[in-house]
């Protein structure tokens, strides 16, 4: 996540107020009916990153502490666990507890990549994680160095197959999202390109501005600063309708090819085994707090789109990213480890 981004999602007293403590503070619940689910904490509550503070991830969690802290009575600690692609976080969680206490932070890569990219996953994410509910889905885009003259994606794609060497792309890692949405690209217009992995998205995004790499795709939320009057402009987004956080912006079904979306997703968790009561209880609260105005507005106004469900809605939309993700994994032989 970009520090602009960083900036726009912690601006505002509530959030100023939160920054980067460990602890968000408890006060009392006095929502009507808070009882009534059948559970309630019996200690402090657990979140679990599995990436470091600053992260889109990160943020995300410390806005739903902030929140569920007072509703559920008990204090809501943040613990960030990076490491292999979000693993070392997911193992901690798939290894606590199934009594509600220790939640979980979850991705696309540590529920529906990483086990298609590493050979001896610790953890599987269908039977040792509960879904409670998605957080957020932000799309990526195609991200084009000053290099190309015609900016749409036709002329993009007709560019790439004219250059007598495959144009090189950049991501944040091997199997990171950034590197599958690459690949995704490149299998569904038909152009071949060289991936650079990068040690994070910022030293890919310096080189792409410097017109080292050429290409990138990089989340809307992760650039938008840059896009909006920085030196990086999108193609497209990988997304079926346009975004309204830069609505000039056409989608790639636009420029004519349909069904090239790729996102990043953002989903809450716990551990499997945990009693009904306490995933229903956790649901509610994580839907109520995504539904406020200062929580949606400001995700939404950072890039994000806000999709809170059902426990049963993330199961199933975890299995089709699973699907999906490991035939492109498998077919590219991407890996991680």
């Amino acid at each position: 996540m970009t520090a602009s981004i960083r900036r726009s999602l912690l601006l505002g007293g509530a959030l100023v107020s939160l920054g980067f403590p460990r602890l968000a503070r408890a006060q009392p619940s006095t929502r009507p009916g808070a009882g009534e689910a059948g559970w309630a904490p019996s200690r402090p509550v657990r979140i679990v990153v599995p990436f470091p503070p600053g992260g889109s991830a990160d943020v995300q969690a410390r806005m739903i502490a902030q929140h569920l802290s007072p509703a559920l009575g008990q204090p809501v600690v943040i613990e960030n666990r990076p490491g292999a692609g979000g693993s070392i976080g997911a193992v901690e969680v798939a290894r606590s507890a199934p009594d509600g206490h220790t939640l979980f932070m979850a991705t696309t890569g540590t529920q529906s990549a990483n086990q298609f990219l590493y050979s001896n996953l610790a953890y599987d994410p269908e039977k040792d994680l509960a879904p409670i509910s998605l957080v957020t889905y932000y799309p990526q885009a195609v991200v084009a160095g000053a290099w190309l003259q015609d900016r749409s994606l036709p002329g993009l794609v007709a560019a790439l197959k004219a250059m007598p060497q495959p144009a090189t792309y950049g991501s944040s890692g091997s199997g990171s999202p950034t590197h599958l949405a690459g690949a995704l690209f490149a299998r569904s217009t038909g152009v071949t390109l060289t991936h650079v992995p990068y040690r994070g998205q910022g030293p890919a995004l310096n080189d792409l501005t410097a017109g080292l790499i050429q290409l990138m795709f990089p989340s809307v939320a992760d650039v938008l600063g840059q896009l909006r009057g920085g030196p990086l402009s999108a193609v497209a987004v990988m997304n079926p309708t346009r975004m309204s956080v830069v609505p000039e912006v056409p989608t790639t079904a636009e420029g004519g090819y349909p069904g090239l979306d790729s996102a990043i997703w953002t989903g809450l968790y716990t551990r499997a085994g945990t009693p009904r009561p306490a995933v229903a209880r956790l649901n509610t609260e994580v839907v109520r707090i995504l539904a406020m105005p200062e929580v949606r507005d400001r995700l939404v106004a950072a890039g994000f789109e806000v999709r809170p469900g059902t426990p049963e809605a993330l199961g199933n939309f975890q299995a089709e990213e699973s699907r999906r993700w490991g035939a492109l994994i498998r077919e590219t032989g991407a890996r991680a480890d």
